[in-house]
């Protein structure tokens, strides 16, 4: 079913194996750098060499407007965080739990997919009479 969805829907033809044993599929939005939020299409990702060298162009675009810039490699499996990120926090009240040691990255990798996503980031800070 998921195989027949895939052909229907998307460009190309595929199959069982190349789907669930060959390959991992990826989807994103943010595979045209300088599109609009509004005009981005969601699109598969097909080559994880294409999608590094965007990121590292929206790296540099976080850097340029941002007063805290972020030096990040993106090997493989921070690339492919970042853009599940990136696609959670797209959808209409996405949101996401991200568990792990401290200094592992989240806070960056959350910060990073916001920005691809084409979001503002804020935090709030408790403090003393915060209620005021």
């Amino acid at each position: 079913m998921v195989v027949e969805l895939l052909t229907k829907n998307f460009d190309g033809s595929y199959t069982r194996e190349e789907v669930f044993e060959e390959r991992e599929i990826l989807f994103g939005d943010f595979m045209r750098f300088g599109v609009e939020r509004e005009e981005r299409r969601y699109e598969e990702i097909a080559s994880m060499d294409k999608m590094k060298t965007l990121m590292d162009e929206y790296l540099e675009e976080y850097n340029l407007s941002s007063t805290n810039p972020m030096t990040l490699v993106f090997f493989d499996d921070a690339a492919k965080h970042a853009a599940r990120l990136a696609r959670i926090l797209s959808q209409p009240r996405g949101n996401a739990m991200l568990v792990g040691v401290g200094g592992s990255g989240k806070q960056s990798s959350c910060r990073f997919a916001a920005s691809m996503a084409g979001m503002k980031c804020f935090q709030i800070e408790l403090k003393r009479g915060y209620a005021r």
